[in-house]
């Protein structure tokens, strides 16, 4: 699917580019890449947008720092914001999922002119995480064996993966995250995002107030998610200043692009371009 490849902020990216019409923004997450938005590359482009997504660094085709702190938020929102600049993109409508969430609900409240709508899957608003609850420490464990430089990588390798395979517990593109993260410098570099961003540590560091998203905002959250309560996505509306909308997916894993393809491709074709979004009512919808 990659069509081409821009060098941007140091680093090489490779991206999707598809369509005409006003830009959409497919941003991904761990351990996934571009290739997570197959199924809504097509219906957005056919709709008559253009589509970019890119494969954020460390993961895909792009370039692998092995450094930690290449792997910041600010960083990648520098990658962002030098990427749309390269395409020409001025504004754009920006969807995220899991990472590349946690980097649009970013880039939207830090660069609110470069964001026309914003679409947000599985993670919410960076403010509803930093006093989680007990519940959400007992889904987010994995992240403590995430941040042992080296030791990490043995033990999620070690036994054919085995550590690896009951994280992801054969969900999302299982069998293709092996063979990605077995490249060279591959799985350190998709670590380094939980060391650079949710180290236990960083919880000790003063904590600033989060500007207010001003653009329409959709968030996105599924009831067989594993790794996020309910309460983080939904209560993220409170950092929304424009128009909020939350809406619940019946069944779909924490992989809702893959899992409920037409549901999602339903709510961003009604969401995006609209003048407005809903109202703060929030609609539950099964698959």
């Amino acid at each position: 699917m990659i069509n081409k490849k821009v060098h941007v902020n140091g680093v090489d990216i490779a991206l999707v580019d598809e369509g005409d019409g006003d830009p959409v923004l497919l941003l991904h997450g761990f351990p996934d890449s571009s290739y997570l938005w197959r199924n809504q590359i097509p219906a957005l482009v056919e709709a008559g947008y253009r589509v970019i997504a890119p494969d954020l660094r460390g993961f895909g085709e792009s370039s692998k720092p092995q450094e930690i702190e290449a792997y910041t938020l600010r960083t990648i929102i520098n990658d962002i914001v030098a990427l749309t600049q390269a395409l020409d993109v001025q504004k754009a409508h920006v969807v995220g999922h899991d990472w590349g969430a946690a980097v649009a609900w970013m880039y939207a409240f830090l660069m609110p002119r470069r964001v026309d709508h914003l679409a947000v899957m599985s993670v919410g608003h960076p403010a509803t995480s930093l006093t989680p609850s007990i519940a959400q420490r007992e889904l987010s464990w994995y992240m403590l064996y995430y941040q042992f430089p080296g030791i990490s990588e043995q033990l999620l390798r070690r036994n054919g993966w085995r550590l690896f395979k009951q994280i992801i517990g054969g969900e999302g593109d299982h069998a293709r995250y092996l063979r990605e993260l077995a490249k060279p410098g591959a799985l350190t570099a998709g670590l380094n995002w939980y060391r650079a961003n949710r180290s236990p540590a960083a919880e000790l560091e003063p904590q600033g107030n989060f500007p207010p998203v001003l653009a329409p905002t959709l968030g996105i959250w599924s009831s067989g998610d594993k790794a996020l309560v309910e309460e983080q996505m939904a209560d993220s509306g409170r950092h929304v200043k424009g128009p909020w909308r939350y809406e619940r997916i019946e069944g779909a894993s924490h992989w809702i692009p893959l899992d409920a393809p037409a549901e999602v491709n339903e709510l961003l074709l009604g969401f995006l371009g609209t003048q407005e979004a809903a109202g703060s009512t929030r609609r539950r919808r099964r698959l």
